[in-house]
């Protein structure tokens, strides 16, 4: 829906200017005139970042929860605690859906249905305990427990793109490097020696062949390797074969290790989120399971919900699942039910896997590092002892010719 820029005059003779969301500027006008206000101009609003298709960011949605549950705690109202954040964020979208949301709110509708119109910058775990809030009138609260958690997933996810961060480097210099040495200097090489009169070692002469015909077709080899990558972002792209993908790489043993504790904690925090805001159990864990990546865990976490429907406790269910998360978090479930201590017991234990994710990257990342460079090594030294056979065979020819 279009938004518009308004400036209006008010009962008390003051200049208001602000935006607000309507179907045309027929719409806008005749909401503006239900409150008494007298129009003085009425613009269409520009939205250029939907060029851009902007999102909003983990980090955005944690600044927004923090700011609005520490000015609804100082007794702010809520659409005024909208409006400052908005004059505040760099955020382009997110200023857009604060037009929108403050707008909406003044005109009755609750923050629920407002941000439910932003399903792809709002997931299901904020949509729940935003409407949870609302119902039980301690949305600052909400707020405040939404804040640690996205701060919570934040750090987490920037814990495994810096672990991953070192490796991606090394693949692309060592692909960028084969490029270069295939594209460009192996096709002048295989010119000079495939000239000569020399004997070769088969190898040698494969891969010097293989370089002058790159060097014959350099347009064509590249177009295939841009065909090639093009494949593989279409692969990750598509959601079965990127699940496809994602599930032969979480069974190799070190990866596997990590994304069970990475799911591990992600599901334990956001069902103490949830439980905390005072979302009932059921919704609490059909919310949760959304949040798993691995396929089927995620397909024995839809039923959680349904064991506890039918009055069994969740550590039994957990217990009783093939594919369940770890014996130590089903035996700690066990005991926060017992005390009635669930909610904490699962942030507690959200904080120990995401230690444990953290030293597994870690681990991982050590273990990867020497392996690359081995592989570097290798590929290095075949290439060096294959094109330096015929440099040796030259000199050797050269030798006896005197």
């Amino acid at each position: 829906m279009p938004i518009y820029k308004y400036k209006v005059k008010n009962k008390k003779g003051e200049i208001q200017e602000d935006v607000m969301q309507a179907s045309d500027k027929k719409e806008a006008a005749s909401l503006l005139r239900a409150e008494d206000q007298e129009i003085i101009s009425i613009k269409s609003f520009e939205k250029k970042f939907e060029i851009g298709g902007g999102g909003v960011s983990v980090s955005d949605k944690a600044g927004l929860c923090r700011f609005l549950a520490t000015m609804l705690r100082a007794g702010l109202p809520l659409p005024e605690a909208i409006d400052i954040i908005r004059e505040e964020t760099q955020n382009k979208k997110l200023k857009q859906i604060l037009f929108d949301t403050a707008f909406h709110i003044r005109k009755g509708q609750n923050l629920f249905s407002v941000f439910s119109k932003y399903k792809n910058d709002f997931d299901s775990v904020f949509l729940t305990m935003v409407k949870a809030g609302e119902e039980s009138g301690t949305l600052e609260k909400t707020f405040d427990y939404l804040a640690k958690q996205l701060l919570a997933t934040y750090e987490l996810t920037q814990k495994v793109k810096s672990s991953m961060m070192y490796p991606a480097v090394i693949l692309a210099a060592m692909l960028a490097n084969g490029f270069i040495m295939l594209g460009f200097v192996l096709p002048k090489m295989s010119e000079v020696f495939l000239s000569m009169d020399v004997k070769m070692p088969l190898a040698t002469r494969f891969l010097l062949s293989f370089g002058k015909t790159v060097g014959q077709n350099l347009a064509l080899t590249m177009a295939l390797v841009f065909f090639a990558i093009f494949v593989v972002v279409i692969l990750f792209v598509i959601r079965k074969t990127r699940t496809i993908i994602f599930s032969f790489f979480t069974r190799l043993p070190v990866v596997k290790k990590v994304m069970e504790q990475l799911d591990t904690a992600r599901f334990a925090r956001t069902l103490s989120t949830l439980l905390k805001s005072g979302v009932p159990i059921m919704v609490a864990l059909d919310v949760s399971s959304d949040v798993v990546r691995q396929p089927y865990l995620r397909k024995e976490s839809k039923e959680f919900s349904r064991g506890v429907a039918k009055g069994e406790s969740l550590s039994d269910i957990l217990g009783s699942s093939k594919h369940s998360f770890p014996v130590t978090m089903i035996q700690t479930i066990k005991a926060g039910e017992k005390t009635g201590s669930l909610e904490i017991v699962l942030e507690e234990l959200a904080s120990f896997y995401e230690m444990e994710v953290d030293y597994g990257l870690k681990r991982a990342t050590a273990l990867l590092e020497p392996l690359m460079m081995l592989v570097i090594g290798l590929v290095v030294g075949v290439m060096v002892v294959l094109l330096i056979t015929p440099i040796y065979s030259i000199v050797g020819g050269m030798e006896g010719s005197f």
